[in-house]
């Protein structure tokens, strides 16, 4: 079997996980997907869990190589510029079907029950990149802000927490509560 199968089964995978679920997404399934039989994914991966957590290292890697383009990418701009361009960012790219995003996002809030400690722990190494990040923002522009930033960064996360919780169930309220929070939010950090 060759490196190519491995990644088409690790494609197939995560667009099943992501359309069906954990639960709803059988190897069967997936090697259907691929064009193989079930028993071949054996060759690449020991069984169903084995792969639901190599997709998601694999998934984490890439978002925290995209967390570090995207923040060098707009290191010149303003702090409410590039904290707001971030959240625009990941909105735009789980609405267009972003299927790394999703499929961390999901995971994050509804991992598989069994599988719940292992998808914590992973994704933990993303949220503490993402963290890292935005206390280098804060850090940066601190002279123009009424934060110290760690504490900047925690509260960031903890609104950018409420708006992924909305984009994941609501998304058609999104955009509202956005607009909305983003106003309140940037007035409480802004000296």
């Amino acid at each position: 079997m060759t490196t190519l199968t491995r990644n088409k089964i690790i494609t197939s995978a995560l667009h099943l996980f992501i359309e069906k679920g954990y639960n709803g997404t059988s190897l069967t399934d997936i090697g259907e997907d691929v064009g193989i039989k079930k028993q071949s994914i054996y060759a690449h991966f020991k069984n169903k869990d084995d792969l639901f957590l190599q997709v998601m290292e694999k998934i984490i890697k890439e978002e925290i190589t995209f967390l570090r383009g995207f923040f060098e990418q707009e290191k010149n701009e303003s702090i409410d510029h590039i904290l707001y361009h971030f959240i625009v960012d990941l909105k735009s790219r789980y609405k267009s079907g972003g299927r790394n995003i999703k499929f961390l996002l999901q995971m994050m809030f509804l991992p598989p029950r069994h599988l719940e400690e292992h998808v914590i722990t992973k994704s933990f190494t993303y949220y503490n990149q993402l963290h890292t990040a935005i206390e280098e923002i804060f850090k940066v522009h601190q002279g123009s802000l009424g934060v110290d930033p760690e504490d900047g960064a925690v509260s960031f996360l903890n609104f950018i927490d409420g708006l992924l919780v909305e984009l994941i169930y609501n998304h058609e309220n999104f955009e509202k509560r956005f607009t909305v929070a983003w106003a309140v939010y940037w007035r409480g950090i802004k000296k």
